[in-house]
């Protein structure tokens, strides 16, 4: 075990000198719309760290902004348009506020249409064009308070069409949300797949404390305990995640953020050393409750009524169960799959410690509000997802064969011999 730990360590000390991301490295921005007489008003909401990364700025909330600069960046960024031509563009507004209490770049837009206001698109490539997974929610504002979701701007769909008298986005377009936000969540699948390593094993108490030992009873027993991890999971999560959205309570981001992050190297510890028996259940539940604050985030920076928080945190749910049914659909079989060989064990150790170090390095990022290191591999797997899927699916089938144990392939084990 100390020798792969150590092996693991040299491999990620050559990734530090990449750039990385955060343990969210998407990212998002809120664009909300106004329709007026002449056209449109829009008030572009950026995180600071968000447009920090992608321009190199380095803008503060205490320090004087180049203000000519940045519209210049706007105007060259975002361009509406209809049938009758572009529409004319100027901005009216420029500064540094606090949204959903974190800073952001708060820009004013007045857009005059060349003819008769009415529907019209909007192209927007503000921040997308550099940090290709970011994404731009597109809200209507009524009376000055109330707005709908219009829909999602991102790199590869930079164009959405805009229609005063079009429904807003509904449920449907929340389950993509929800799904896309867990696909780029590398924490949360992270800590899920930490857990799920867990479920062909079962702790034990032993003479020299509680151990992992290998499950008799085959992948049936090992699907029962994963959708008892995964349900924990969505539990936890989908209390806070609604008490959040609707603005009962508000976690300090920077708390919620290095909770979650911490999460994994408990989860971690947890998969070379039970730390109580169902330790992964309760812990799936614990923890469910806090990365449902973090989830809660996407939701709270469309500024909706309640009506249609209700809908969106319905959806946004959803979306983030189908996500994490389809991943234990293919993945538990493979895992089950390379418990039965005779490096299950190894492997546990090397993905605790490399999800340690992730989550130390991402709590390192949080506090000292840098990037982690990490990037390089986690962005590798986000950008080829099928080669990365086929790649793990052989290595647990090169490990599955590997020799079978004994305790899962030719009945019940002793408690002595199984411990692992």
């Amino acid at each position: 075990m100390r020798r792969l730990l150590l092996i693991l360590i040299a491999v990620l000390a050559l990734l530090i000198p990449a750039t990385a991301a955060q343990a969210h490295p998407s990212g998002t921005s809120g664009v909300l719309v106004e329709m007026t007489e002449q056209g449109a008003e829009l008030t572009l909401q950026l995180q600071l760290d968000q447009f920090n990364k992608a321009t190199g700025m380095n803008l503060t909330a205490t320090k004087r902004i180049p203000v000519e600069e940045i519209d210049q960046l706007v105007m060259e960024s975002v361009q509406l348009s209809d049938e009758s031509g572009d529409y004319a563009t100027s901005i009216t507004d420029t500064g540094i506020k606090k949204v959903n209490n974190v800073d952001a770049l708060v820009v004013t837009l007045d857009a005059v249409a060349p003819g008769e206001a009415g529907p019209f698109t909007l192209n927007y490539s503000l921040l997308t064009h550099q940090l290709t997974d970011h994404l731009v929610y597109v809200s209507r504002i009524e009376d000055g308070k109330e707005t709908d979701l219009l829909g999602v701007i991102s790199a590869n769909q930079p164009g959405l069409t805009i229609d005063e008298a079009a429904p807003k986005a509904g449920v449907a377009t929340m389950i993509g949300e929800g799904m896309h936000h867990i696909a780029d969540g590398y924490d949360h699948l992270l800590f899920l797949a930490v857990l799920l390593l867990s479920a062909p094993l079962l702790a034990t108490r032993t003479a020299a404390g509680r151990r992992w030992s290998p499950r008799a009873d085959g992948l049936k027993s090992s699907m029962k305990r994963i959708l008892s991890i995964v349900t924990a999971f969505t539990v936890g999560h989908s209390v806070t995640l609604l008490v959040v959205s609707l603005g009962w309570i508000t976690p300090p981001v920077q708390y919620i953020e290095t909770i979650v992050a911490l999460s994994i190297a408990v989860a971690a510890w947890n998969l070379v050393r039970p730390i109580f028996t169902n330790g992964e259940i309760l812990l799936a539940g614990i923890f469910g409750l806090v990365h449902g604050m973090a989830f809660a985030t996407t939701i709270l920076e469309l500024n909706l009524n309640t009506q249609d928080t209700l809908l969106a945190v319905l959806g946004f749910n959803i979306g983030i169960e189908l996500a994490q049914l389809i991943g234990v659909a293919v993945t538990v079989p493979l895992i089950h799959i390379a418990a039965t060989g005779n490096y299950y064990r190894q492997l546990r150790a090397a993905v605790a410690g490399f999800a340690i170090i992730a989550s130390l390095a991402w709590v390192a990022g949080i506090w000292t509000d840098s990037d982690s290191f990490m990037t390089p591999m986690f962005d590798a797997v986000a950008a080829h997802p099928l080669l990365s899927y086929l790649v793990f699916a052989a290595a647990m089938l090169l490990l599955g064969l590997a020799g079978p144990k004994s305790g899962i392939n030719a009945g019940t084990p002793s408690r002595a011999k199984a411990t692992v």
